[in-house]
């Protein structure tokens, strides 16, 4: 009973090891981009994020992710707000224009629910030293189900 069951999954394995793995491709590489550019020139907002994607995952190039994050978040892409903002946040410093624009970014996301972006924030409000105000974002973010914005807001309410 055994060996048939064997057989056939080294017979799928083996298969699998040697078919086209195109369909196990990384869904950033699945549109060229070409592709993704014409849709993004056209207001298509998760064509620039998957570009703003690229860059920043496949590129390692945040300078070139930013537009398009942000080009996508402008367009209701709630998910390209909070990275759009995670970029501002690490070249800024507290209260730079870099921190006004994260804070933003953040702020547009959250607005319409966005766990993380509502816990940037909180972290956005506790680098410039505003901790009531990193509480309170802290808190809805622990509202919408993120486990970190409840435990920085239990910590820092101590």
């Amino acid at each position: 009973m055994k060996k048939p069951f064997f057989f056939i999954f080294s017979i799928l394995l083996f298969l699998t090891l040697v078919s086209d793995n195109s369909s196990l491709a990384d869904p950033v590489d699945m549109d060229t981009i070409e592709t993704l550019t014409l849709l993004c020139n056209k207001d298509v907002t998760h064509s620039c994020y998957k570009i703003g994607e690229k860059h920043r995952i496949l590129d390692k190039d945040e300078k070139k992710a930013l537009p398009f994050y942000e080009k996508a978040c402008l367009g209701g892409h709630f998910t390209a707000c909070s990275h759009a903002g995670i970029v501002l946040m690490k070249r800024g410093t507290p209260y730079s224009k870099e921190f006004k624009q994260a804070t933003k970014y953040f702020q547009m996301a959250c607005e319409k629910k966005h766990d993380k972006a509502c816990f940037n924030l909180g972290s956005i409000k506790y680098k410039e030293g505003r901790q009531k105000k990193a509480i309170k974002w802290f808190d809805v973010s622990c509202e919408l189900g993120n486990f970190f914005g409840c435990n920085k807001s239990k910590k820092l309410k101590k």
